[in-house]
């Protein structure tokens, strides 16, 4: 027979989520069968996620929702991310996922997936693994969060999500709430599955096997599993709307596209990233429009002249070879401007991730009713992300000084183009892939029992991920060594890499186009290796159990410590410890640790039993005590209480406070110094030619301020182009100037289970304010807030760049490292029903989730505000609606998750900018919104003895993530192709696809 504490244990681990399933319970998650909810009655008193008081799940007051593995089989998901991230408490803001990580820098590194709780950041969601907190994994620098890879979602039996603040509770950084990841256990026997997900245009496919295997015994039980996973690489070249950027404009007030049209193709003309291109300066370094294009398809010609007819044009040029065409200088020549690489095609969309993972659990009952527990966790992810990017030196061209000379003899001009000019020439390489292996390792050791009626449990952790990150650079000595060049260089040495200097012509067709001999490429390129390495170490015990009898029932109380070190080191690899990779920042070894030291308190309070429109009443209390080595101490509690009116009728209620000192890396990140370009970040560029265009209105604060005498560097005057081609950008950690972040957090639900209907609804009304909010800002950003600021040009926040006049007023640097912003708000509701019911055909069952988020903004520097609620990646309205029917073996499944509609037009033109731009000449409207967009999936599954296969579709009609204008044009939305690049839009990147699971019990 099973012990009891292995029986309790088990029914623990079974019924917690049934908190979230009871008809009235916080959050009605109804991702399970209606029939599981009776058995709650079985096991009087239990610990659920949002409380350590053993209780009736029943009498919580938190608002909780669960997500089980059988949905995610249902809509076809393998991944723990996806099935966290497509939920209503995620789905409404902006996530880190494979294919986000590895487009934007993000914490974590490429390839990480991480979880976000109303959009308010990663570090502020704490990621429980069976109700204890979990290790950060990942790579670079910026590790502070649980990486969702860590545990595959075949180990995943359901997940609890708390919806409110839990600091009071669990600790530092449950402010937006506490996810819990609740694995498979009380096994007798095992089980082989397999799966595969495989898109119906290729490209993308997913498999997974795993094997799981259990003992229970009279004294204990033991699980082990063992999982494979494998996604494979969607190329941007997969799918047509994820490559080929279109400029994506319309005719005012129509829907009709106004692109510009490539002659060569009869289409709207790509405007991904320019390849194959040599700008043209003047000799005092001014910019020219046109730049030379070689002709490597021998047809432009047939478009544009070799140079412009106006010979007046023609002479701010210089001459070139023969094959190169002058391109971009007007309309006809700016539609034939090659700026679609054919590397571009083979970059990775969602990037090729392999996992493996074995985890072990178990228990032994040791005697005198303890028992001993424990967990081990081995995970190791290798992902792989292929890239393309620019590169470009200086040159001189042969006339601007005689006594340059070439490699070759005689002194041939190395270039050969002529002309008192100055050349950059941008090739374009396939050299910018990153690999990732990092291995994450966690083991739980503990004691548990009961003594006199109170149950007492005490343990330890330690985790440990060892991430390397392996990239692809271009060395900047080797660059340098080629720009402004007077004289050959071949005989010397680089000063930094050592490598011996040989002559490289950036102007060689071949070169531009990313063809490279073997000779250049072992000149110019490097590969390196950095590591991050963060380990978690902690102990934490409690305490828990009725302290005496009150009128209305038992006084619940729980008490417990909980002691903790976080450790990082990240070693960057040696090219960027030395600050030689071209176009790339440089960074030093982030190292550090934080000491945590935690105690708390709960008092679960029954007040009233029994009394008119009064069920029960019950008030629940918390408070915890943290104390910092970097942040000092604070304390934080929740109040809660719960009433049922009736059967029928539940109000429920709470607020508390949170806190979160700040992440190792915003603390220790050591200083990193990269170079962006002045046009990616002044917004006080061409303001005179955008008023013209319509594009900015004169009397706007952005015009007002950019040209104000008192603004940085005296202001610009409104036809500054721009100074000096890159700005320096200097991003580092915050210790000593960073204080913890605080917050509060009230929900306010209502739950209505009409008796004998199988109804159930409720509505939960949440608010969360974050003060001193940590962060880093872009460059950009930080330029916008100051511009935009109310108290312009007094505002903190402008003291963040320097406008330098002597360097005709350009940004000469930009100081964006952590610090607290103001704040940040939150607040919305959550609807959730559900209905079921026996026919004589079979059980249907009906749910449904919807969040509106209220408000979602943040404030930085408590004077210049920014809404983020209806942007783009930001929707007011998500949703999803699940059909099943069960007969017998077989069951049946729809569902319908949608994403509303959000536009980024309100903001623009709150900005002072229109909607509206110039191209060729044309008035053009743009579009900046993603219109209402659901995925629709099905499925069919039946379950033989000890067999089972499912099998359906996803993405059933085949919706495409909406589309952008491009970013090219003034959007400042993200895009693949045409397409919005948002986190929401995942399964529309895939396109519709096939999924099939088997499974065998033995």
């Amino acid at each position: 027979m099973t012990s009891s504490l292995s029986r309790k244990l088990l029914n623990h681990t079974v019924l917690t989520g049934v908190a979230g399933l009871a008809l009235w319970a916080p959050g009605l998650a109804f991702a399970q069968d209606a029939a599981q909810a009776p058995e709650a009655t079985e096991v009087e008193e239990i610990v659920i996620t949002g409380s350590r008081i053993p209780r009736n799940e029943f009498t919580s007051s938190d608002p909780i929702q669960v997500l089980t593995a059988e949905r995610a089989e249902q809509r076809g998901l393998s991944d723990t991310a996806q099935l966290l991230q497509s939920s209503t408490l995620a789905a409404g803001s902006p996530q880190v996922n494979a294919a986000i990580s590895s487009a934007f820098v993000t914490d974590g590194g490429p390839g990480s997936s991480t979880i976000s709780l109303r959009g308010l950041g990663a570090n502020r969601t704490l990621v429980l693994l069976n109700s204890r907190r979990a290790g950060p994994a990942g790579t670079r620098g910026g590790v502070s969060a649980f990486d969702l890879n860590v545990v595959p979602q075949s180990s995943i039996n359901r997940i609890d999500v708390l919806k409110d603040g839990a600091s009071s509770i669990y600790g530092s950084d449950a402010v937006a709430g506490v996810v819990n990841l609740i694995t498979e256990r009380g096994r007798d026997g095992g089980e082989m599955s397999v799966f595969a997900s495989v898109p119906v245009e290729g490209g993308g496919e997913q498999y997974n096997i795993n094997g799981t295997f259990g003992r229970t015994f009279d004294r204990g039980y033991i699980n082990v599993s063992g999982d494979y996973y494998l996604q494979e690489t969607l190329r941007a070249g997969d799918r047509d709307y994820l490559n080929c950027r279109n400029q994506f404009v319309f005719e005012p007030g129509t829907r009709t596209r106004a692109d510009r049209i490539d002659p060569r193709t009869g289409q709207p003309q790509c405007t991904d990233l320019a390849w194959g291109q040599i700008f043209v300066y003047g000799p005092d370094f001014s910019g020219r429009a046109g730049r030379f294009q070689f002709d490597y398809d021998g047809d432009l010609g047939q478009y544009i002249p070799t140079r412009p007819a106006d010979p007046a044009v023609s002479a701010a040029y210089p001459d070139a070879p023969a094959g190169f065409y002058l391109v971009s200088y007007d309309t006809p020549s700016r539609a034939v401007t090659n700026n679609l690489s054919p590397f571009a095609l083979e970059e990775s969309v969602i990037p090729e991730i392999e996992r493996y993972t074995l985890f072990v659990d178990g228990a032994y009952e040791i005697g005198n009713g303890i028992e001993a527990y424990g967990e081990f966790l081995l995970n190791r992810r290798e992902s792989r992300t292929d890239s393309y990017r620019q590169f470009w030196n200086y040159t001189y061209t042969a006339d601007f000084l005689d006594f340059y000379y070439g490699p070759g003899a005689g002194g041939d001009p190395v270039t050969g183009f002529t002309g008192l000019n100055l050349l950059s020439a941008t090739p374009i390489t396939d050299h910018f892939d990153q690999e990732q292996i990092v291995d994450y390792g966690r083991i739980v050791g503990g004691l548990r029992g009961n003594l006199g009626g109170w149950s007492w449990d005490i343990f330890a952790q330690y985790s440990r991920s060892d991430g390397d990150y392996t990239s692809d650079i271009i060395l900047k000595d080797a660059v340098d060594s080629t720009s402004f060049k007077t004289a050959s260089c071949v005989g010397t040495n680089l000063p930094i890499s050592g490598r011996p200097c040989i002559d490289v012509d950036f102007t060689d067709p071949q070169f531009l186009a990313g063809n490279l001999t073997p000779e250049e490429r072992a000149f110019l390129f490097d590969t390196e290796t950095g590591n991050t390495l963060y380990e978690q170490t902690y102990v934490e015990g409690s305490i828990a159990g009725n302290l005496f009898e009150l009128p209305a029932g038992p006084l619940g109380v729980a008490a417990g410590f909980h002691l903790r070190r976080d450790e990082i080191r990240d070693v960057p690899g040696e090219v960027t410890l030395a600050g030689n990779s071209w176009g790339l920042s440089g960074a030093g070894i982030t190292e550090g640790s934080e000491d945590t030291n935690e105690a708390y308190l709960e008092l679960a309070v029954p007040l009233l039993r029994d009394a008119p429109f009064v069920q029960a009443l019950d008030l629940s209390l918390s408070g915890r005590y943290t104390d910092t080595k970097t942040s000092g101490d604070a304390s934080t509690y929740k109040v809660g209480l719960n009433w049922a009116v009736n059967d029928s009728v539940r109000i429920r209620a709470t607020h508390g406070t949170s806190f979160r000192a700040p992440a190792l890396f915003e603390l220790y990140l050591a200083d990193q110094t990269s170079f962006i370009g002045q046009r990616n970040i002044d917004p006080c560029l061409n303001l005179d030619q955008r008023v013209a265009d319509g594009a900015l209105d004169a009397s706007s604060t952005l015009y007002r301020n950019c040209t104000s005498p008192t603004g940085p560097g005296g202001g610009v005057a409104g036809d500054f182009t721009g100074g000096v081609s890159s700005t320096e950008v200097v991003t580092g950690g915050g210790l000593g100037v960073l204080e913890p972040e605080t917050s509060q957090a009230t929900v306010i639900g209502v739950v209505l289970t009409p008796t004998d209907t199988n109804l159930s609804l409720a509505v939960d009304y949440f608010e969360i304010r974050i003060e001193d909010q940590v962060g880093v800002l872009s460059a950009a950003g930080i330029l916008q807030a100051c511009y935009l600021s109310e108290t312009f040009p007094t505002d903190p926040i402008c003291n963040q760049f320097d406008r330098d006049p002597t360097l005709d007023g350009s940004i000469s640097q930009v100081r964006a490292s952590y610090l607290n912003i103001a704040e940040q708000n939150n607040r919305g509701l959550d609807f959730t029903a559900r209905w079921f019911h026996d026919f004589s055909f079979g059980t249907v069952n009906l749910d449904s989730q919807t969040t509106w988020t209220l408000e979602s903004n943040e404030a930085t520097f408590a004077s210049f505000g920014t809404d983020f609620l209806g942007r783009i990646g930001n929707p007011e309205l998500v949703g999803n609606i699940n059909l099943s029917l069960t007969r017998g073996p077989w069951t049946a499944f729809w569902g319908f998750d949608w994403i509303g509609k959000q536009d980024n037009a309100p903001f623009r033109i709150a900005n002072g900018e229109s909607m509206f731009t110039t191209v060729d000449g044309r008035r053009v409207e743009l579009k900046a919104s993603a219109e209402f967009t659901g995925f629709h999936s099905a499925s069919l599954a039946y379950e033989g003895e000890g067999w089972a296969i499912s099998g359906g579709i996803a993405n059933l009609f085949d919706e495409l993530p909406p589309a952008a204008s491009s970013t090219a044009i003034g959007t400042r939305v993200g895009s693949q192709g045409n397409s919005i690049l948002a986190s929401q839009y995942t399964e529309g990147y895939y396109g519709r696809r096939a999924f099939l699971r088997l499974s065998k019990s033995f």
